[in-house]
């Protein structure tokens, strides 16, 4: 993968919310508290995209929110 492929990754919601992303680049644990910045203009429902900075190797990408079916 790429490092522009990196800078913006599709996660489902619940999973972020609840720490099970992982940094593309150094695969550290982010979550709710590595968000600098919510984006609303992404649909389907906010918040639809977050920027993360990654505490570890302080990264900067984006997550895209997808909700799994429950």
């Amino acid at each position: 993968m790429s490092v522009d492929q990196r800078r913006r990754i599709d996660v489902d919601r619940h999973a972020f919310l609840a720490y099970s992303v992982r940094c593309p680049f150094c695969d550290t644990p982010v979550g709710p508290r590595n968000v600098t910045r919510e984006h609303l203009d992404v649909p389907p429902n906010p918040p639809y995209a977050a920027t993360v900075q990654c505490p570890k190797c302080k990264e900067i990408f984006e997550v895209r929110f997808t909700d799994s079916p429950r």
